[in-house]
């Protein structure tokens, strides 16, 4: 049993923090242990080149497959990141007292979760669409070589083994629209600034490899569908927080538990990377 799982079970039930805590969410090198950050890669890798060497699919199947690969692991990601628990304390927390218009928090999921498809499903198709256009000037097995080499990159910099560069938005919704609006429009605007990912946080990099890939691949419907996909995965943190807090649990205990599964699935990720990085190299060359 490792260090944090202790902390993990107490912080289920505390009640509000008077003070912030930082350091309730370590690295992810204090969350995972070092033989498991590299045991897990490996496996990844070996699971790739194994469904590679089977399947031997062809360069433009083994894009698709990795890019759909990539959108599936970030919605998994999005799931457990800060800003997933974002999200959870705006739409599955109960309304404030005085907070005007009445919600309950199933309704203001489903209000988050169709601004996110909304703004989302058309960035994706719009990645897909300008891929289209510019895509024919490269060759897809070189395509597919430069997409592996950068999902292996940034899978070893979601593990914490180097530094990659990872541009974003550093913002959230204003407090002030928190405060003053009412909260199903909340959780709509929300939804709204999350579905295209390039207005706020970027979490995971997986991200950018689904972005990437689209961009190389050139389908617009492809894109449209994995973008919709990963809107809808980041609904899957308020969705708990409601089952939890029904279940007699509190928010503030269930977002600091979350903060510490952050870093676990972040090392899965970063796995995850690495495994659709050998996987489509092993593609061009099988």
């Amino acid at each position: 049993m490792t260090t944090i799982d202790a902390p993990l079970r107490d912080s289920l039930a505390h009640s509000p923090l008077s003070d912030d805590a930082p350091q309730l969410r370590p690295t992810v090198a204090e969350a995972v242990s070092r033989r498991a950050r590299l045991l897990l890669p490996l496996a990844a890798a070996a699971a790739g080149i194994g469904a590679a060497v089977a399947l031997a699919p062809a360069n433009g199947l083994a894009m698709t497959a990795s890019i759909v690969g990539a959108g599936a692991l970030t919605a998994i990601a999005a799931n457990w990141s800060t800003c997933g628990m974002s999200v959870a304390g705006v739409v599955a927390a109960p309304k404030q007292p005085g907070r005007k218009g009445s919600s309950t928090p199933a309704r203001r999921l489903g209000w988050h979760a169709l601004g996110s498809v909304l703004t989302g499903a058309p960035t994706g198709a719009l990645i897909g669409g300008i891929g289209m256009l510019v895509g024919g000037f490269l060759n897809i097995g070189i395509a597919l070589g430069i997409w592996a080499l950068v999902a292996a990159l940034y899978g070893l910099h979601e593990l914490g083994m180097l530094r990659m560069p990872t541009p974003m938005r550093r913002r959230q919704l204003p407090r002030r629209l928190r405060r003053t609006m009412e909260p199903w429009k909340v959780s709509f605007l929300f939804g709204m600034m999350i579905g295209p990912g390039f207005v706020i946080f970027i979490r995971s990099s997986a991200y950018y490899l689904l972005v990437l890939g689209l961009m190389l691949a050139g389908n617009p419907l492809l894109g449209a569908a994995l973008f919709t996909l990963v809107s809808l995965g980041r609904c899957l943190p308020s969705l708990a927080a409601i089952v939890h807090t029904r279940a007699g649990g509190t928010m503030p205990g269930f977002l600091s538990a979350m903060c510490l599964v952050d870093r676990r699935v972040q090392a899965i990720t970063g796995a995850g990377l690495v495994g659709l990085a050998a996987f489509a190299a092993v593609a061009i060359i099988n």
